[in-house]
């Protein structure tokens, strides 16, 4: 699925927030480790629903992706300049305002996501981190939910 800096930089927002960097080494146990795996499953299936409503939009309000995509990466980059019709930066600029509209939402959704799974917010940003810095945990959750995936 194409996506655009923005999308990107949006859900790379949503990631850090869930993945705040501590120094402290962290137990993780293999239960908490397994509600990680099944949180971050179904916030990863979250996102690509949120970013397929945001491709939607974009070509609903009549703008190709690859153009949104093109004026995006201009907006963001002040050594990238790119001519844009001023109804396709009217376009833009609506659908930007639209989805930073959905933010708030958005995190809502996933903190709730994290926590139906029976992890608190603070507990799945101690694991997210944990994972930064740890390869072996790194590995386990990988085995984790390769088994996982095999069974259903």
């Amino acid at each position: 699925m194409l996506k655009s800096n923005h999308m990107k930089n949006f859900i790379l927002a949503l990631t850090l927030l869930f993945s705040a960097v501590t120094l402290a080494q962290t137990e993780v146990s293999d239960a908490d480790l397994n509600k990680f795996a099944d949180a971050y499953k179904a916030v990863q299936i979250e996102n690509q629903e949120v970013q397929q409503e945001m491709v939607e939009m974009i070509k609903k309000e009549g703008l190709e992706l690859s153009r949104f995509q093109t004026i995006q990466q201009a907006s963001v980059n002040p050594n990238k300049e790119v001519e844009a019709t001023q109804e396709e930066m009217d376009i833009y600029k609506k659908v930007i305002t639209e989805i930073e509209k959905m933010q708030p939402e958005l995190q809502k959704e996933m903190s709730d996501i994290i926590t139906d799974n029976g992890l608190t917010l603070d507990r799945y940003q101690e694991i997210g981190a944990a994972l930064q810095s740890d390869q072996a945990l790194q590995q386990k959750l990988q085995t984790m939910m390769m088994k996982q995936q095999t069974k259903g």
